[in-house]
């Protein structure tokens, strides 16, 4: 992959984790205020559960992406692992260009989501645009296909599996 790309790559993941974490420690931070409200003070702080919905929303559609770059999502490939090399990969191309199908009527159907968020929609609670939320589909389909056709490039090698990397290794206990 030339320089320039690989910078371009390295910068749009460093965004997508930022976008994750972000959102992830919000929730939580969110969500454990309106447990201490209700139970503590015996009132409900309403805008918490609102926007914790909104940060979740971005979490999985964003997180998405992280999770094929580092090929965690579940898959069966023990037929695939199987296969000959060259039809692994005929394979792994068929199903990517599938995946950035659907990917791309996701990102053409969310436009009218987000074109109805500017023009009418706000959240009940804190009035916050809706199309700031709904911009999380786009966003996550693009990150997720710009992950998936890096997938088929990276592990042309190997099609199917995970490569096997300090990076990639989900720990057996946190110590």
């Amino acid at each position: 992959m030339p320089h320039y790309l690989r910078h371009a790559v390295a910068g749009i993941r460093l965004v997508a984790a930022t976008i994750v974490v972000v959102c992830f420690a919000y929730m939580t931070i969110a969500v454990l205020a309106q447990v201490f409200g209700r139970y503590v003070f015996n009132y409900s702080i309403s805008w918490t559960e609102e926007t914790a919905r909104f940060a979740q929303a971005w979490v999985i559609l964003i997180g998405a992406g992280i999770t094929m770059r580092k090929g965690w999502h579940v898959a069966v490939d023990s037929l695939p692992e199987k296969l000959p090399i060259n039809a692994a990969r005929t394979l792994k191309v068929i199903l990517a260009a599938g995946c950035i199908w659907f990917l791309g009527i996701v990102v053409y159907g969310s436009f009218a989501l987000i074109e109805l968020g500017w023009l009418f929609e706000s959240s009940p609670v804190l009035s916050i645009p809706m199309w700031i939320i709904y911009m999380c589909l786009p966003l996550g389909a693009i990150y997720f296909g710009i992950e998936i056709i890096l997938s088929v490039i990276e592990r042309w090698d190997k099609p199917f599996g995970v490569i096997k990397s300090s990076e990639n290794e989900i720990p057996d206990s946190i110590e």
